[in-house]
Order: C-alpha cells, then structure tokens, then sequence
C-alpha cells in the first residue's frame, strides 16, 4: 500500500479522498502498476496476498466481501441482504458470487443496477450489525437468499448456518424452528416455493458443503436417504467416530472429504499427521462395516464416479432424475 493514501477503517482507499489530497494521479499510476485494486467506483485496496492455504471459493468469497464492505461508501445507507449479507455472516454457498450487491429496497418495489439489486421488501424484517455493516438477519438474509440463489447455493448455506455437530458445543448461526417460523411469518411471498425447496433438505449435521452437495446427488439418482454423523466406535484408536452417511439396512458407511481436510492451515507436518489420522480412521471404519468409501469434490461435480461409489457400496441407484444444482 502506499502510504500517502489516506485509508479507511476498512483499508480502502477512496477517489474522492486522493482528489481531495491532490493525489489523483498518484492513484492512477497505483492501479497501474497494480499496487492498489479497483473494489467498486471510487474504491480501491491492495490485492489480496497469495496464500496457498486458501482454496479458489474461499478466495472468491473474500473478494465479494470486500465488494459488499467497500459499498457504504459509495450508497446512501444500505442494508445488505440475500448474498452480500450471507457473505457477512460468513456463510458459504456453491458457485459465483453474483457481481451486484444485494440491498433492500425502501419500499416493495425492487430494481436491479449494475451494481446493484434492490430487493423488495416482503415485510419487516430484522438488522444486525456485522463488522461495522447493517445485514438482515441470519433468518431473512436466508431467506431471501433461497429466493435468488438456486437450490444448491442456498442449502450449502443453509446447512452452514444450522451446522452443530454432535462432537462440538458450538452455538448454530439459526435454527430449522427459526428459519420455518421467518419463512412462515413472510408468506405469501414470491419465491416461497423455492424456500420450501430448501428447508425441507436441510439438516444441521452437514459438516462441510461437500457433504450437502453429495445428498443432492443422491437425491438425484433415488439413492436411500442416509443416517448423518452416525456414531461409530473404533475399538483399534479407543475413541468413537463419526461417520459423514450411513446407511444401516446395508450397513455402508461413506465420508466426504474435501481438500480442506488436508490442505488447510498449519503446518506441513500437521497436515501429514492428518493424512495419516484420517487413513487410520478409515481403516477403522472399514473393519467394523460391511462396506466404506470416500469421494472428494471432483468424484461428486461429475456425478458419475459418486454414483459408481455409492453403488459398489452395495445402495440401489436408480436412474438420474432432475439435476438439483
């Protein structure tokens, strides 16, 4: 960063401010010479530095927050929802992340910019305060987010914010109770449908988003609902396991497992001993089923290779149906 600029609180640098400054054609040759990053007219930052830790969606959703922070500074008092809010609240989806900011609209008339979606009103609605920036609450962000974003964006998030695992005493962003009682309270509203869609596939025992995509797939080809986070002792490592879906009437186990698993954060010597735990776990499990596998998130985007797993697991799969995402 060059430190002439004068910066916000957030590390921006805004036009208005080097003009003022009389720094306009030092702001020119700063984004020439890549120093600083156009975010949204009249904002700029310093790219985002490399790190290998970080995976592409992960560095997309830091790009679209930082569209969405960047964005006070240039609207009159928004209140983000749909998308810009989820990425505030820090929840996950599947796919892009649109190029607008999601903001509601004062009244019940929306209208879309360029930059911009106004979202209509569908009635009173709660706001937060995340990291100095009005949302909408956890509740109507999802919401409307299921009303806009397709079935396997909005479940991945979803699943996200009602994510508690039987292993963990952390708190749920929301609750199922909660999220039926906002979209029951909003009816009728345009896109209910949609809501209903996702409410009635989600669940607070997907670990990760690979695990929600992987029940859409099944879905998909009338492969048996499972049991999630099925408790499994492991008599070989003295603890008790969990395992991502289990299906009892063939007594088959399978575990999602994305790259993050291995490759995120610490060391290189942690993530081996990870490697290592992980092999161990599923040797494990392996003895104690009739049947296991894995897959990661190439075998599940093409389909086909989840589908030749889940059938060597001994599980009856039927022909494709309609592709949820």
């Amino acid at each position: 960063m060059h430190s002439e600029f004068l910066t916000t609180k957030e590390g921006f640098v805004l036009a208005r401010d080097a003009r003022a400054a009389g720094l306009a054609s030092s702001l020119a040759a700063a984004v020439s010479d890549g120093a600083l990053e156009r975010v949204r007219r009249g904002v700029y930052r310093a790219p985002l530095p490399s790190d290998p830790a970080l995976s592409r969606p992960q560095r997309a959703a830091l790009r679209y927050r930082a569209q969405v922070m960047a964005a006070p500074h240039t609207m009159r008092s928004p209140i983000f929802t749909s998308y810009s809010a989820a990425v505030i609240h820090g929840l996950p989806i599947i796919g892009e992340w649109p190029a607008e900011v999601y903001v509601m609209a004062p009244d019940r008339h929306g209208h879309r910019r360029r930059t911009a979606v106004s979202v209509a009103r569908i009635g009173e609605f709660a706001v937060a305060s995340v990291d100095g920036v009005v949302v909408t609450s956890v509740e109507h962000t999802l919401i409307q987010l299921c009303r806009h974003a397709s079935l396997g964006a909005a479940l991945v998030a979803v699943d996200a914010a009602l994510r508690a695992m039987p292993w963990e005493t952390t708190t749920p962003s929301t609750t199922i109770e909660r999220l039926t009682a906002e979209h029951e309270r909003l009816r009728p509203y345009a896109g209910s449908r949609r809501t209903d869609a996702v409410l009635r596939r989600a669940t607070s025992l997907a670990d990760t988003p690979l695990e929600t995509c992987s029940r859409l797939v099944m879905e998909e080809f009338g492969v048996p609902e499972p049991t999630l986070q099925h408790r499994l002792w492991l008599p070989e490592l003295g603890e008790w396991g969990y395992l991502d879906f289990y299906w009892p009437q063939f007594d088959a186990g399978g575990e999602a497992d994305g790259d993050g698993k291995y490759l995120g954060g610490g060391s290189g010597a942690a993530s081996a001993r990870t490697v290592v735990r992980e092999k161990k776990r599923g040797a494990a499990a392996r003895r104690r089923l009739r049947a296991f596998d894995r897959w990661d998130w190439p075998e599940m985007w093409a389909r086909t290779p989840l589908v030749h797993r889940l059938r060597r697991l001994g599980l009856p799969v039927g022909a494709r149906r309609l592709r949820l995402f």
